[in-house]
Parts: C-alpha cells; sequence; structure tokens
C-alpha cells in the first residue's frame, strides 16, 4: 500500500506472511533507471510481519516506478509521483470515504470504482476502516488484515498514497472513547498497518497528523484517544480532542500559509448529527469554529465519516463539510436536515474533492461517487460559498414538522420522569376526571449554583432540534413573582437552560436563562412584561429550539407570537424537563417533537 509522499521521500506499507528483509527501491522511467534504494528493515512477528519502508532523496513533482523486495526478490510494484515543493500552487484531486464494513469484500465493488474515478492524487480513510469492534491487538491485526488482502484493495492503493486515521469501530467496540481498556494496544496495531507521516505528538499519543501538497494543507484529527464519553456532560472539561490535541489544531490551522486546508475527523462536525458525532461536543466544537471566524481563517473545509451516508453542509452557514461513506457497510440514510446542501444514502460510496490553487480565488469543487453508478453528483463552490460569504442553497428539509418523541398524558404514571424530590411529585385528578402532574410542594434539594429546585426531568430522552408543548396551571398564591419553568439543553446540575415563567418581568424573572458553572443568567433578547397567570384555568406553553442558529423561542397562550426570544448555542443537545423555581402547579398534555441524540 502506497502511504505518504511529498517533495523529496515516499513510504510504502507491506506485510509478508513470515519473518523476512523488506526494502523498497525506487526509479525513473519505465526501466527502472536511476535507481534509489532504501534501508533494509526486519518484517518481524511482534508487529505482524508489517513494516514501512521508506525511500529519501527524490525529485520534486517527479513520475517514480518503485519495487518492494522480500529476502531479495522483488514481491510487489507500483509507480507514484511526488509532491510539488511546498507552496506550489497547484491542480488536486483526492478522495475520500469511511466504513469499509465487517468483511475485506464488503468494500471490494466500492474500491473498484474507485479505480475507475482517476486519476487520483490520494485517498483519505477518515475511519472504520475494518469493524474488529476491539481494542485487542489479535482482533485488530485480523480486521485490517482482512481489508488489505483483497485484489480490489491491492488495485486501488498500490499507487493511490492512503492516509488514515481511525473512528469507533476501529478504534475500539461501537461508540467507544478514550476511556477504553487496551487502547495503546489499537494506537500500536494502526502504526503498524498505515504509513501516515506521524501518530499524535512526543507525550501525546494518537493517530492525528498534518502534512501538505503544495498550497494544500490537511491536519488529520484523532477523534477517540483523548475522547470523553458521549454522555458525559459538556461541562466545559468534556472534550473530542484532549487539550494537547485542541491547542495542536489551533496552531496549525493559525500558522497555515496554505490556501486551502481540509480538517478530518472520524465523527462528523454538523449540528444536527447522532449523540457519537460533535453534536456531543458543542462546547469545543463551537470553539474550533469560532477560532475560524476570530481569526480569519479562509480556506478551510471539514470532511468526516461514520454515517453511512454521504452529505454536504454548510455547518452554521459559515464551513463546508462533506461527510463521506459507506465504502463497503450497510447503508444508514437521513432526511434532509439543516444546512445541508447534498443527501446521498444508497449504494456503496465515496467522495472526490477537486483544488484549484493556480488561479485567484482558489476553485473548488466536490463529486460523489457510487459503486457501479460512477459519479453521480457534481458541484462548483465559490471561493464566498466556501468561506461563508454566501449562502449554498440547501435541500428541502422537513424540519418543520419534526418527528414525534414522547407524549404524556400522565393516564398511566409518572414512569418516565425523574425529578430531583420524588416526594414533591405526585400523579392527582383534573377537575374533568383525568390526570396530571403535580408539583404539590418544595423539593428538597439544593442546586450547586443559584437555579430552580423543582425539576422532573423526562428520562432517556436527549434531543436538539425539538418543539415541546404542554399544558400548566399555578397553584400558588398570587405574587410578583409567582412562576412555574421549562428545562431543556440539560447537561447536568450545573449546565442548562430554563425558561422562567413569571409573574412580573425584572433581571431574575419572566426571562430565558442561562446556567453555566454559575448562579443563572438571562439571556433573553426579547419578553413581555410579565406572564398573565389565571389561576382559575390551564395555559399552553410552547418552546421552539434550533441548535445551529441557537434560536430559542417561548410561547404562552398565544401560539403565534413568542413571549420570549434568545440565541444562544453554548449547549446542544440535552435533556428537557418542567417545574418551577420555588412554587407550586400542575402540568398535562406534555408533547415532544424533535432530533434525538442517537441513530
Amino acid at each position: 500500500m502506497m502511504g505518504h509522499v511529498d517533495d523529496t521521500s515516499a513510504r510504502v506499507w507491506v506485510k509478508g506472511s513470515a519473518p523476512a528483509t523488506a526494502q523498497l527501491r525506487v526509479g525513473t522511467g519505465e526501466e527502472m533507471g536511476d535507481v534509489i534504494e532504501g534501508a533494509e528493515i526486519m518484517l518481524g512477528g511482534e508487529h505482524d510481519f508489517t513494516g514501512t519502508l521508506l525511500v529519501e532523496g527524490l525529485v520534486a513533482n517527479r513520475a517514480y516506478l518503485y519495487e518492494v523486495l522480500l529476502g531479495g526478490s522483488v514481491a510487489g510494484k507500483g509507480r507514484f509521483r511526488t509532491t510539488p515543493a511546498p507552496g506550489t500552487p497547484g491542480r488536486l484531486r483526492f478522495a475520500l470515504t469511511s466504513c469499509f464494513g465487517k468483511e475485506g469484500t464488503d468494500s471490494a465493488p466500492g474500491l473498484a470504482e474507485l479505480v475507475k474515478a482517476g486519476p487520483l492524487d490520494l485517498v483519505l480513510f477518515l475511519g472504520d476502516n475494518h469493524y474488529a469492534d476491539t481494542t485487542g491487538r489479535e482482533g485488530q491485526a485480523i480486521g485490517y488484515a482482512s481489508q488489505r488482502g483483497t485484489p480490489e484493495f491491492l488495485a486501488a492503493t498500490r499507487s493511490l498514497p492512503v492516509y488514515s486515521i481511525w473512528d469507533d469501530h476501529d478504534f475500539g467496540p461501537n461508540d467507544s472513547d478514550g476511556t477504553a481498556a487496551g487502547k495503546e494496544g489499537s494506537l500500536a496495531t494502526f502504526r503498524d498497518y498505515s504509513a501516515n507521516p506521524a501518530y499524535g505528538e512526543k507525550d501525546n499519543p494518537g493517530v492525528y497528523f498534518a502534512f501538505s501538497r503544495g498550497d494544500v494543507d490537511f491536519v488529520m484529527l484523532d477523534a477517540r484517544y483523548h475522547r470523553s464519553p458521549d454522555r458525559a456532560p459538556d461541562d466545559g472539561t468534556k472534550t473530542m480532542l484532549g487539550a494537547r490535541q485542541l491547542a495542536w489544531l489551533k496552531q496549525t490551522l493559525k500558522g497555515s500559509k496554505a490556501k486551502l486546508k481540509f480538517v478530518s475527523a472520524g465523527s462528523e462536525w454538523q449540528m444536527y448529527s447522532h449523540l457519537d458525532s460533535w453534536t456531543s461536543y458543542a462546547r469545543e466544537r463551537g470553539e474550533i469554529l469560532d477560532f475560524i471566524h476570530d481569526e480569519k481563517i479562509e480556506g478551510v473545509i471539514l470532511l468526516s465519516g461514520d454515517r453511512h451516508f454521504t452529505g454536504g453542509y454548510q455547518v452554521r452557514g459559515e464551513v463546508i463539510e462533506l461527510t463521506a461513506g459507506p465504502m463497503g457497510s450497510k447503508n444508514f440514510p437521513t432526511k434532509n436536515l439543516p444546512d445541508m446542501f447534498v443527501n446521498e444514502g444508497e449504494g456503496k460510496l465515496f467522495a472526490v474533492m477537486e483544488a484549484d490553487t493556480t488561479v485567484t480565488p482558489p476553485e473548488v469543487a466536490m463529486e460523489i461517487y457510487k459503486a457501479g453508478a460512477g459519479r453521480v453528483w457534481r458541484r462548483d463552490f465559490t471561493w464566498d460559498e466556501v468561506n461563508g460569504r454566501a449562502s449554498i442553497p440547501k435541500l428541502e428539509c422537513a424540519l418543520a414538522n419534526l418527528p414525534p418523541v414522547y407524549s404524556d398524558d400522565f393516564e398511566k404514571g409518572r414512569d418516565a420522569w425523574s425529578t430531583t424530590d420524588e416526594a414533591a411529585w405526585k400523579i392527582v385528578e383534573t377537575e374533568n376526571g383525568g390526570h396530571c402532574f403535580s408539583l404539590f410542594k418544595q423539593s428538597a434539594y439544593e442546586p450547586p449554583h443559584r437555579s430552580p429546585i423543582n425539576i422532573a426531568f423526562l428520562k432517556d430522552k436527549v434531543v436538539g432540534d425539538f418543539e415541546l408543548k404542554a399544558k400548566v396551571k399555578t397553584t400558588s398564591r398570587d405574587y410578583p413573582h409567582r412562576s412555574m419553568c421549562l428545562f431543556f439543553g440539560y447537561q447536568d446540575p450545573s449546565h442548562f437552560y430554563y425558561v422562567h415563567l413569571g409573574q412580573a418581568t425584572d433581571d431574575h424573572a419572566n426571562q430565558i436563562f442561562i446556567v453555566n458553572a454559575a448562579d443563572r443568567i438571562k439571556i433573553s433578547e426579547t419578553t413581555t412584561a410579565g406572564t398573565p397567570w389565571d389561576a382559575s384555568r390551564w395555559h399552553d406553553v410552547r418552546i421552539v429550539r434550533r441548535v445551529g442558529s441557537g434560536r430559542i423561542e417561548v410561547y404562552f397562550d398565544d401560539m403565534e407570537k413568542p413571549a420570549m426570544t434568545a440565541t444562544d448555542r453554548t449547549f446542544g443537545s440535552g435533556r428537557v424537563g418542567l417545574g418551577s423555581f420555588d412554587d407550586e402547579g400542575n402540568w398535562d398534555d406534555f408533547e415532544l417533537r424533535g432530533l434525538e441524540s442517537g441513530r
């Protein structure tokens, strides 16, 4: 397999079936003239008879042939071209894909199509390159070998430089993270089976690295080795990259002089993805996107895999993302999502990016390929679209009619709810003979920061975009701060949003608030003079949340005109709840529609 190539050197990955010496010979022309020999290495059992062969002293932008010698005999041949000198403008065409499937043959049709899609300068494997689902070295090696030995893989990669990162299935079990036992073995085997230019940093292991092709930079991230669990609270310490890798990413982007910068991660970046993605790491994702915006770093394009469909997005309306695959796994098609401008969900898929930095401004195009069908989509992008100064036309999206998540009329009890004090809540009969969920006394609960004490959370439901409707009736005395509350974006007791429906408005009442490791702070942009509570009747309440824009709207009785609005993207997906600050009241006819954070 062809590995990293630059302007003066090349790497070739090789695996034998027994101990043997291995060497790389490189020459020019069809007769292998001007031969340069790389150092001889030993393929040993401790590395599953694998090794990376390196040859140096090459000339920039020149075509070469190579031979791999095992035990002194030629065992394989291929060809490659060195890159232009760093910073040289040029035209680049590369492929990207992910999700190769359980069996090595699963990806055969996709790899055969990849060969036909040439000429290509390189290919990015963006994770789930096998499905061993273990950190054990033996299982990992079997997973890699099942792919590498197929004729289709050999045909696709013997002359096409391969750069790879991992995702969950080729790192460890499904949705695994930095707490996975044995991850050091996964990393050791990954290094045995790849020929990347680097693996993390000194004293910070991982599979992340960067490389350049002329006037284009590639930043390849490790989204698993240092990752917090997906369901950990987004409390300011939760991370996908780890502090060192995050700092390295920022430094690499800020220091880049390339016109285009492709940033790759196994997990999808877009705002409406599932639990095992950047959706669960909204703070860190926002920090990265804000850094790109604030530092005015142009030409950044995000790449990803994992999703088992191929899609394109303009994330936050600012940065293009392309997620590509599956090369061999079964498909998981998705409905059109916000920010999405292309959606291909059937077949064995990969994508191709074209970049031309010889012109001003640079030109960028994307293509999607399907096994057996060839190219099925292409689009050229303006430089303003690449940099978020112009909007890319989006696909028609049905999010105006969000799918139902859960509804409750409380006729079957309260088992779907957890509370800050079980003794403060009960099911009671309503005036019409039905039942409702009653907060009938104060909770014995002390929050870590100044915030509501009476909360009932919906269990096991985490949503991003949502619409919540309910009926509420106050049972408290008439006084200025008489109120009830709704909760959303809940991460943990120190990190969440809530709506305070207070009878009179001030900085601490009748507002939308955020609790972010400190006492609550109002974030309302608009609100009313007060919530007109009438204790003799039920009131209708509704909350609308859009994660991508950060838009929050709150409605009270009038379902057409919002009583409160806010814009905040601090927290992404989270739990929702009902309750109050320190008053009593009843809830009924709860309905939640939205996008759940889970595949």
